[in-house]
């Protein structure tokens, strides 16, 4: 794969939640650590950027042509015409300590999200379903950092505790928004690195964001590695698939955690990369909030 070189060098703090709006050939992510909403419409290349309300994590398309938002206080509606921001609920409203992270929609509508802690690595994160009318539901407890969400055919959910540096497979009801057969998907136990955002392909495949790994690694259904998509960073947070046809693999980084030298070294840390691919992804669907 070859990246293109017509982006911008945009040097996030930690960059994050890579979305594609189908309905207006748009690309949207965050910066988390600088508190920044990104837009690139995809034919000009114009770049706009909002502030968020809080610490970012997590994005989704709602009707009306608007986005959900994550952040530390809250889910938001907000609106790319004019800029503006409304507080929707928010899932764990006693946690102030907590933030949103990780947020995808699933074939129902309902926005799945996971929380963290900002005092640490501790196990005080949760996975929600929210559904029609803001109802939430609890699906997982004890988590400590939520990631790698994808919604697979056949009533299937990945989702990624980095922390354990594990992902799992669920069986997922989405009308109860309930899990159970949890299974053991990929074990990065012995690596340097940890699973972060993940997209899915039309083909089946899974591509994962190594934190700290340097590249987005893909696998098959059966969690066998079948490609690897290398970058000249380490930090790698996330990915989607964009752009009309979605056979552009968008991949979001950081510089969290590097140290002087390291980004003095990694020159294009923090930047978003885009790379054309020979396979497609898969719509995001619309949440119905």
């Amino acid at each position: 794969m070859t990246a293109l070189v017509d982006m911008p060098a945009v040097q996030m703090e930690l960059g994050e939640c890579p979305l594609w709006d189908h309905r207006h050939s748009r690309l949207y992510w965050v910066d988390i650590i600088r508190c920044t909403l990104f837009e690139r419409d995809w034919a000009s290349g114009v770049m706009r950027t909002w502030p968020l309300p809080a610490l970012g994590g997590g994005l989704g398309l709602l009707g009306d042509d608007d986005l959900i938002v994550a952040a530390q206080t809250g889910l938001f509606r907000f609106s790319p015409q004019t800029g503006q921001y409304r507080f929707l609920l928010h899932p764990e409203p006693g946690i102030p300590s907590n933030r949103l992270n990780e947020g995808k929609t699933d074939d129902a509508g309902n926005f799945w999200i996971g929380s963290i802690s900002t005092l640490g690595r501790q196990p005080e994160g949760a996975l929600y379903r929210i559904s029609a009318g803001g109802l939430v539901r609890q699906v997982l407890s004890g988590i400590h950092v939520p990631n790698a969400l994808v919604f697979l055919p056949d009533k299937q959910l990945l989702f990624s505790d980095s922390h354990l540096k594990t992902i799992w497979r669920f069986q997922v009801k989405l009308d109860e928004g309930t899990l159970s057969d949890r299974q053991i998907f990929v074990d990065d136990h012995a690596l340097p690195s940890i699973p972060d955002g993940a997209a899915l392909a039309q083909d089946g495949t899974i591509w994962n964001a190594k934190f700290g790994g340097g590249r987005v690694v893909v696998y098959d259904q059966f969690a066998k590695i079948v490609g690897e998509v290398p970058l000249p960073v380490s930090q790698v947070t996330s990915c989607a698939f964009a752009g009309p046809e979605l056979d552009y693999l968008v991949v979001t980084t950081a510089k969290r955690l590097l140290d002087d030298d390291q980004r003095r070294i990694q020159t294009e840390a923090g930047n978003l990369f885009i790379f054309k691919t020979d396979v497609s992804g898969r719509r995001e669907p619309v949440c119905r909030l």
